[in-house]
């Protein structure tokens, strides 16, 4: 018997990625002997690399030259048993020529894929609004129920390794950090989704006054930026964890007690790891929390701040922050409330 290939393409954003997670999961346990490669934008892969369902990883760029490199490993390899576009912008429709299969499934319904595996077509013809309501996860579980598997489950995922925890150890003993503390994420890939820089300093000063928790502010030059124009208050509570790689930046985030984020790849990053996670959706337009927030994840430890429920106010954030607080087995030394 021949054994199945498939090939998943995700070449967009972190948490467009991370969404494919389950899918990657869901496909290996239908198929125990098959094998899973994964196409993943170049900035992501190492979120990827410890994956025990892949078996090999691609990345990808979208500049001519770098997908005619990837176009020629992919001819050299054998023919998919089937592909799944998870996600991919327009500019992978280059590389369809490159794509030895003949189901490539998607469901944003690119016109360069056949209609006949274009879900996005189907939903549309079932209910206009059947597909406008569907989560960011579910929509890559739905591809896959089309060869006849039943997802079972829906979480996220991030593997690590000893690098990621030897790495963190150094971070603990050059910084002096030590657990519980409570990440913050400040930045966000566009400005409408940024929680106002005054909200985040005001929390910091809530948190340093009424716990005695520890702080980490992490991200790269970004975050940094919008640290500058806050001030700060001076604390031995709070620590930087700046141009750390994606990977170790996220085994950081899986040891924090809480995250605290905006919108942005991060969020996405302490739902997979299962940290509770308070995520602020400041603008919708770069999608509804319902449809690209938390999904089935119990609404206690990953509530979402948002201003579809009036406002993002720093009493919104912080009376999540207690529930959690409350919620979770802590100690009661690091709670003054």
């Amino acid at each position: 018997m021949e054994t199945k290939k498939f090939l998943i393409v995700s070449t967009t954003g972190m948490g467009d990625c991370l969404w494919g997670t389950p899918g990657i999961r869901e496909l290996k346990n239908a198929f125990p002997n098959a094998q899973i490669d994964l196409i993943v934008k170049k900035e992501w892969l190492h979120l990827f690399k410890h994956n025990p369902h892949l078996t090999n990883i691609y990345p990808y760029q979208n500049r001519w030259y770098a997908q005619l490199i990837l176009g020629l490993k992919l001819i050299l390899s054998s023919k998919f048993s089937q592909i799944f576009i998870f996600h991919a912008n327009s500019d992978f429709s280059r590389m369809k020529v490159f794509l030895k299969s003949s189901p490539i499934w998607n469901h944003q319904g690119h016109t360069w894929c056949s209609k006949q595996f274009n879900l996005k077509s189907k939903w549309n013809e079932e209910s206009l609004s059947f597909e406008k309501n569907l989560h960011a996860i579910e929509r890559r579980l739905l591809i896959l129920k089309e060869i006849g598997i039943e997802p079972k489950q829906s979480q996220m995922e991030i593997f690590f390794s000893d690098s990621e925890k030897k790495a963190f150890d150094i971070f603990l003993n050059r910084t002096g950090l030590k657990t519980p503390f409570v990440a913050c994420h400040i930045g966000a890939r566009s400005a409408n989704r940024l929680w106002e820089s005054k909200n985040f300093l005001t929390l910091t000063n809530l948190i340093l006054k009424e716990t005695s928790f520890n702080i980490v502010f992490g991200g790269n030059k970004n975050e940094l930026e919008i640290l500058k124009t806050i001030h700060l208050p001076e604390s031995d509570r709070i620590f930087y964890s700046f141009n750390m790689s994606i990977i170790n930046y996220a085994y950081l985030l899986s040891k924090a007690t809480l995250l605290i984020s905006n919108n942005t790849g991060p969020m996405h990053i302490g739902y997979a790891v299962k940290t509770p996670t308070i995520g602020i959706f400041q603008n919708v337009g770069n999608g509804h929390p319902d449809l690209v927030g938390p999904y089935k994840l119990n609404k206690t430890f990953y509530p979402v701040v948002s201003f579809l429920n009036g406002v993002t106010s720093v009493e919104k954030v912080w009376q999540s922050f207690q529930t959690i607080c409350q919620a979770t087995k802590l100690s009661q030394k690091s709670l003054k409330f």
